[in-house]
């Protein structure tokens, strides 16, 4: 029987991509051929997720993007240079080698995106690739593997329709789940937490349109289906109102297409959504929640009972949930309640903005603003810095293997220590750190006047000004008495 990807283990094995150079020459071959089959990908991503023309260039425009990006990091001279840094006499501290194998396991949510991208940087960092692509009727998958198999060397790609039965290859893998792990994950996995909430909060000193649009394109576009959009928007109370009719006045552009048509009357059965109705269902017989406007392409509902069903899962349809709060630390302890959030969206004036972003618990938090590009894709992996221009960077294909030439400036003294072990010796190690003790440190007195500060000046205020007002009264009037006694 033969072994599963023996052309992918070999390669793998004699370090195909080790050469900078073969890296750079794969991913021109990748670019070039998705640059030449541009209208072939984007016919196929509208026709297997039904979404708009407009969604479909986005995604693919930031797929390119990607993989321009890793081949730009990829800098053949500097990299000759830091191979040879040992030769020199150099340390080499930040020295990497690619993992071997990269198994990539992509979400259906904008398919494309989702392979490129862990691709493209599994490539750059010298890696080969298997992808895990289901035998389907969709259009997307067999059109993938044809492109990349023409675009690349067989040899350091291949492809899977289910999981492997292979325990021990899938342990030598770097394992990309983008749909998250059922157990915890291991050291090599690389896990979106997909399943993570996603909570927005507006104040009332936040600008509500401009709110209500970043919000409203998140929620709505690419079918309400990335990890990114807000489940929950939270809403000071006073600007609930405002904000639901910024909400509606903003979701027309995503409810109506340009000839006036309802968009949803364009899209498949599927694609409206029937897990929204689902949920519009059940929070109706639950109570407490009332639908501001519903369509064939999306919901407005407001949330009134924190026990309802929209509090209780993730949301994946074009469904906006608006609750009210009486206050910021109301908005920080709802959002709490979940376990880590996957983002926050922060609406409010800088000062309260900090206040939200500092005590929610989220892995990443973005003030004024919705990243677009969050919206395409799988969720950032676990353990790694949320960055909106890059999903996958290198680092996570790669492991450390640093190499030292030189030794650390105590090393000699510490060894002869060991060798002798003479009392001599050993009173050397306090005199070397020149001191037992720890050099004072200046420190500020204090972080400004804050919100208790505020209260115990304003009372010592109110205390004091009438109480120094009648002292100089009482003096003004002695020392009045006294002239006119003369």
């Amino acid at each position: 029987m033969p072994t599963p990807f023996s052309r992918v283990r070999a390669a793998a094995i004699d370090s195909r991509l080790a050469n900078v150079l073969k890296r750079q020459e794969e991913l021109e071959r990748l670019h070039q051929t998705l640059v030449r089959n541009a209208s072939a990908i984007t016919d196929a991503i509208t026709h297997d997720s039904d979404h708009t023309p407009a969604e479909a260039a986005v995604e693919y425009h930031l797929a390119l993007s990607t993989v321009k990006e890793q081949y730009a990091s990829l800098r053949p001279a500097q990299q000759l240079e830091d191979e040879y840094r040992i030769a020199r006499g150099a340390d080499a501290p930040d020295r990497r080698e690619a993992g071997g194998i990269v198994y990539i396991v992509p979400t259906t949510h904008t398919l494309f995106f989702s392979v490129v991208a862990p691709l493209s940087a599994a490539l750059a960092a010298g890696n080969c690739v298997v992808i895990q692509l289901e035998n389907n009727l969709r259009t997307l998958p067999g059109l993938l593997r044809g492109l990349l198999r023409s675009a690349l060397d067989n040899d350091i790609i291949d492809f899977s329709t289910s999981r492997p039965d292979d325990a021990d290859f899938l342990a030598r893998c770097t394992e990309v789940l983008q749909t998250g792990a059922e157990q915890p994950p291991k050291a090599n996995h690389i896990v979106s937490p997909a399943q993570e909430r996603v909570i927005a909060v507006v104040d009332q000193t936040a600008n509500l349109q401009e709110a209500a649009r970043a919000l409203v394109t998140a929620r709505f576009s690419f079918g309400g289906k990335s990890p990114y959009a807000p489940d929950m928007l939270l809403v000071s109370e006073f600007s609930k109102k405002d904000l639901l009719d910024a909400v509606v006045q903003q979701s027309i552009g995503f409810l109506t297409a340009q000839n006036g048509a309802v968009v949803g009357e364009t899209r498949t059965t599927a694609a409206r959504g029937d897990g929204a109705r689902d949920l519009l269902d059940e929070v109706q017989k639950e109570g407490g929640t009332r639908v501001v406007t519903t369509g064939s392409n999306g919901t407005i509902l407001d949330v009134q009972k924190r026990d309802s069903a929209a509090f209780r899962r993730k949301i994946t349809e074009c469904c906006l949930c608006v609750h009210a709060v009486s206050s910021l630390d109301d908005a920080i302890d709802l959002a709490n309640s979940y376990d880590t959030l996957l983002a926050t969206y922060v609406f409010a004036n800088p000062p309260s903005a900090k206040y939200l972003a500092q005590f929610i618990n989220a892995r990443v938090a973005f003030v004024n603003h919705v990243p677009t590009e969050l919206l395409v894709g799988p969720a950032s992996p676990l353990n790694e810095a949320v960055n909106p221009n890059l999903r996958y960077p290198t680092t996570l294909f790669s492991m450390p293997r640093p190499q030292y030439t030189s030794a650390p400036q105590r090393s000699a003294l510490l060894a002869e220590v060991l060798r002798s072990g003479s009392a001599k010796e050993i009173q050397r190690l306090p005199a070397a750190l020149k001191t037992e003790e720890l050099g004072a440190m200046m420190r500020p007195m204090g972080g400004g006047i804050g919100y208790f500060e505020q209260g115990i000046l304003t009372g010592l205020g109110m205390v004091l000004t009438p109480t120094l007002a009648a002292m100089g009264v009482l003096g003004w009037y002695a020392v009045k008495t006294m002239t006119a006694r003369r």
